[in-house]
């Protein structure tokens, strides 16, 4: 009976530490859910909307770096790869100094923070390969400042949708990056990336055509040329020759000469 007691004892010890491990963890990450569902506001999605507003007659173009959303059609993968780039955007966007402006989008930059400033980020790092498969993603884009603003409130909305519905972001996106975002020349062959490369288009054939066609007349008209001057060189020749051989030619051609000038003076008469 001793020995059943300790056994009894020892096994509702065990459940005892079991549940109070599970309810510590279901505590804390109920915690963690509930700080990260509180960081994005609805006043900080509205303070973005208005400084977005405040650029619509900008002038200006911005160039910055981001994802295309299109082409990451993966909303996890999508916010995981962007994220640090937000941080870009946000870094390089400037207002007048104590400006209404100014003050709401540091508003804005303490939000962002507080997104990985906890323990536990609400938002997991990736790791060396996903941040370097991700880095595949990242694109150009040159938009207005308010289009730029606008794309960096929807990634807020994006993830305020994700951190509502308790989304850890644990998923392993390498996966993910390395079918979307890989170049294609870095898994095709040398015969295919030669077919991919850009055919000269009519618009720079044309000019070629017109060169090739003037050269072809100016090559006929020169062997015309040489042609024609070899053809009379050979009829004086000939004719040279001719007069050689016959001696009475100069006689001939003296006796009509004077045939034709007293023709002349008969008619002057």
């Amino acid at each position: 009976m001793p020995r059943l007691g300790a056994k009894v004892c020892l096994l509702r010890c065990t459940l005892l530490s079991s549940l109070l491990f599970l309810l510590v963890c279901s505590i804390h990450e109920t915690e963690q859910n509930s700080y990260c569902q509180q960081i994005i506001t609805q006043k900080h999605l509205a303070e973005l909307q208005e400084l977005a507003d405040t650029q619509m007659q900008h002038p200006g173009r911005v160039s910055f770096r981001f994802i295309d959303k299109v082409q990451l059609d993966d909303p996890v993968c999508y916010v995981k790869a962007a994220f640090p780039l937000l941080g870009e955007i946000l870094g390089k966007t400037e207002f007048k100094e104590n400006s209404s402006n100014a003050k709401k989008l540091q508003t804005v930059r303490r939000m962002y923070s507080r997104i990985d400033e906890n323990v536990d980020p609400c938002i997991r790092e990736e790791d060396d390969e996903e941040r370097e498969l991700s880095q595949k993603c990242f694109r150009e884009f040159t938009t207005s400042p308010y289009e730029m603003l606008a794309l960096v409130k929807q990634f807020f909305h994006d993830i305020d949708l994700l951190l509502q519905t308790k989304e850890t972001f644990e998923k392993d996106c390498s996966h993910v990056y390395r079918k979307v975002c890989l170049e294609p020349e870095q898994t095709s062959s040398p015969l295919e990336q030669h077919r991919k490369e850009p055919k000269v288009t009519g618009s720079h054939r044309e000019p070629l055509i017109y060169v090739a066609v003037a050269s072809v007349v100016a090559v006929l008209l020169a062997v015309g040329g040489l042609l024609f001057y070899k053809y009379r060189s050979r009829a004086l020749e000939r004719r040279l020759d001719e007069s050689e051989r016959d001696p009475e030619e100069p006689e001939r051609r003296a006796l009509q000469g004077a045939r034709g000038r007293a023709e002349l003076e008969t008619q002057q008469l």
